[in-house]
C-alpha cells in the first residue's frame, strides 16, 4: 500500500493548521474526512495513518450525535488494523474511551483555554524532551487508558499525552492551532460566546500563540516525522514498546 493519510476533522474551514501545512510541505498524500456532514467512515485499512482532531462535542456524546458512536467503532477498527493514529483533544479522548477510559469534568469545574505549560513525564521525555508552552481548549480530561504510556501532565490535567505503541497516540492538547488557526478559533468563539473573552483577552492569547509558535511548530514536524515513519514500517519491524 503505498503511503497515505486521513484526516478527520469536526469542522470545517481552518485547514491552515500545522498538521494539514506539514502534510502538504513534506509531501504526503492525504484525504479529508468530516463526520459531522454525515458520511460513511471509510475503511481505516486503506490508509498509513490516521489523525483525528478535536471538536466542541463530548467523546460522550452518543446520545447527542449520530456520528460519536460510527467513529468510536472507526477508532478501533483504527486499532484492530494496527493503523498509525493520532488524537488531538476529542480525538485522544475518543481513543481513550475506546481503550476504556473514562472521560469527564475536571473535578473542581476547571477547564485549560489559550497557551499553557505542559509537562513531559518521566517515561515521556523521548516525547516530549522539555516543558513546552502550547494550545489547549477543553474542560473534559481522560483516565490514562489501561496499557497505555502517561507522556505528559500538567496542573491542571493529570494526563496530557500518551502512547499505546509507536504509532498510536492521544494528546489532550492542541499543538496543530497554530496564529492562523487560532484566529479562525477566536472569530468563532465571538459569534458564538462574545462575553466569554475580551479583546484584551483575546489579544493576549495570540500573542502568547504567537510567542511560543516556532517551539511548538518544531517539536510538531518533529513528532509528525517520527510518526509517520513509525506508521510505515512493516508491523513486524515496528516497535511496541513501553518506553518508546
Amino acid at each position: 500500500m503505498s503511503e497515505r493519510y486521513l484526516l478527520v476533522k469536526h469542522s470545517e474551514g481552518w485547514n491552515v493548521d500545522r498538521c494539514c501545512r506539514w502534510m502538504d510541505s513534506n509531501g504526503k498524500c492525504f484525504d479529508w474526512f468530516y463526520p459531522l456532514l454525515g458520511a460513511e467512515f471509510p475503511n481505516p485499512a486503506g490508509y498509513t495513518g490516521v489523525i483525528v482532531f478535536g471538536g466542541a462535542p463530548s467523546a460522550n456524546d452518543d446520545d447527542v450525535h449520530d456520528w460519536v458512536r460510527p467513529e468510536l467503532a472507526f477508532i478501533e477498527a483504527c486499532l484492530k488494523e494496527e493503523v498509525g493514529f493520532f488524537g488531538i483533544c476529542l480525538g485522544a479522548q475518543m481513543l481513550a474511551r475506546v481503550l476504556g477510559s473514562t472521560i469527564s469534568l475536571h473535578p473542581e469545574g476547571l477547564s485549560e483555554i489559550g497557551p499553557s505549560l505542559v509537562m513531559p513525564t518521566e517515561a515521556g521525555k523521548h516525547f516530549l524532551p522539555e516543558p513546552m508552552t502550547v494550545m489547549q481548549w477543553h474542560k473534559e480530561g481522560f483516565t490514562l487508558p489501561a496499557g497505555a504510556i502517561s507522556l505528559a501532565r500538567s496542573e491542571v490535567f493529570e494526563n496530557q499525552a500518551f502512547q499505546l505503541s509507536d504509532r498510536v497516540f492521544g494528546v489532550q492538547f492542541h499543538p496543530e492551532v497554530n496564529p492562523e488557526a487560532l484566529a479562525i478559533w477566536q472569530a468563532r468563539n465571538r459569534e458564538k460566546s462574545p462575553d466569554q473573552f475580551n479583546d484584551e483577552q483575546r489579544a493576549a492569547m495570540m500573542a502568547k500563540a504567537e510567542l511560543h509558535d516556532a517551539t511548538v511548530s518544531a517539536w510538531l514536524s518533529g513528532f509528525l516525522h517520527s510518526w509517520c515513519d513509525a506508521s510505515c514500517r512493516p508491523l513486524a519491524e515496528s516497535k511496541h514498546t513501553s518506553n518508546g
